[in-house]
């Protein structure tokens, strides 16, 4: 995975650091619940509990984490989150050798192990400006996420693997080795990002200045209102879609299992095309059409009637469309939000992205759920992509629709 022309060479540190953790969380997705489950002997309800643990820190943490960054180093971040994180994981192995290992460590470690995802998260997209020129964003953001994508399609049959021939226990071991290598890789990168000296604020007038800038750029709101609406949408799929192929359209569990490889095959596409699209059709035009794409697969998806062998091909290529227009979407997303935002802001403006974008989409599994029960699964699928069209409003009645290359940046 080599750097593009035109990106400095030490952009690879971050890509190969990026990767390794990215694999690593990927990893432990899977191993980590195949120890709860078959090691520890948890519990539905504890098993439910160590999922909403690891995502968790996302409401709770997000918006002091932005201020955070934005007052250190996010290199300085990026690698004490990952020796953490390394630290962490450690603890499982020798817990389960030293016959201490219980539940409730894994629920600590899940909690903790989150905290830490957050600041290292938001410091990636916080230091990319500081080693990569503005004209060098959308290349830079797409390698990022090429990087992310190919470790979450190799991800999960390697750790099924891991677990397997060498146990879930060292299979943590292993991925713990992975955090460490990101942050000596991260810790080797020169940059010209400087520790931020600033008169001391109270930490809630720091974060609403995040939040000021945000809701009063209309560049910055159309993309966080946007991402919010789609999130929503995303949220409610979560607890729908596997209910509409197997119940609604009769997929077979084996097809689902090959429909959502398509999918990451897609999200792996478009994060490799994006620089590439955006070349051709200027961000505001791709951004505007990914995210018309997007919304439409949304709709066509719940819209789906056919026998399920003719199904599960129409909804392979409505998700693998969604997949790719999703990822260059994104990529351009960030784009933006980087060179329109002053570099102390950084992190507090991907904070209150992240914040506003991913609470939605936590509420979005609960009325999914509430419509499936009143509605139908196939009437709350269409709410779904209906919510998702949305999404496409915010930035079609924007100044971004105009947009050639990335907006001169805020002065602040």
């Amino acid at each position: 995975m080599e750097s593009r022309p035109g990106i400095p060479a030490q952009f690879r540190n971050l890509l190969w650091g990026q990767t390794s953790v990215t694999f690593g969380a990927v990893v432990l997705e899977v191993a980590l619940p195949l120890l709860a489950a078959i090691t520890l002997k948890a519990s539905p309800a504890q098993m439910g509990l160590l999922a909403t643990l690891q995502t968790l820190p996302w409401l709770v943490i997000t918006l002091f984490a932005g201020v955070w960054i934005d007052q250190g180093s996010p290199k300085r971040i990026m690698t004490w989150a990952n020796y953490g994180r390394g630290l962490l994981l450690l603890s499982i192995p020798l817990g389960g050798w030293l016959g201490w290992l219980s539940i409730e460590w894994l629920w600590v470690v899940a909690f903790a192990y989150g905290l830490l995802r957050v600041f290292f998260d938001l410091s990636v997209s916080a230091f990319v400006p500081s080693i990569a020129e503005r004209e060098q964003l959308v290349a830079a953001n797409s390698q990022l996420e090429s990087s992310r994508q190919v470790a979450t399609v190799a991800g999960p049959g390697v750790a099924g693997l891991l677990v397997q021939a060498v146990g879930a226990p060292l299979t943590v071991l292993l991925n713990a080795l992975l955090y460490w290598v990101s942050a000596f890789l991260i810790n080797r990168i020169p940059s010209n990002e400087t520790q931020k000296v600033r008169s001391p604020k109270l930490i809630f007038s720091e974060i609403g200045e995040g939040l000021r800038l945000v809701f009063s750029d209309a560049y910055l709101r159309a993309l966080v209102l946007s991402s919010a609406t789609f999130n929503l949408h995303i949220g409610m799929l979560a607890g729908l879609q596997i209910l509409f192929l197997s119940r609604v359209l009769e997929i077979p569990p084996a097809w689902i299992g090959l429909i959502f490889g398509v999918v990451g095959l897609g999200a792996l596409i478009g994060a490799l095309t994006a620089a590439r699209f955006t070349d051709w059709l200027g961000t505001g035009g791709i951004i505007i059409r990914m995210q018309l794409i997007s919304s439409l697969t949304g709709v066509a998806f719940a819209l789906v009637v056919a026998p399920p062998v003719v199904a599960a091909l129409l909804v392979s290529l409505l998700l693998f469309v969604k997949a790719v227009s999703t990822v260059v979407r994104n990529v351009n997303a960030v784009s933006i939000r980087q060179a329109r935002t002053p570099k102390h802001l950084l992190g507090r403006v991907g904070g209150t992205s992240q914040f506003v974008g991913i609470g939605l989409g936590s509420l979005g599994g609960i009325l999914g759920g509430a419509l499936a029960e009143w509605l139908g699964i196939r009437e709350a699928t269409l709410i779904a992509g209906l919510i998702a069209m949305l999404s496409f409003t915010w930035l079609f009645f924007s100044p971004i629709r105009s947009l050639k290359g990335l907006p001169e940046p805020l002065q602040g």
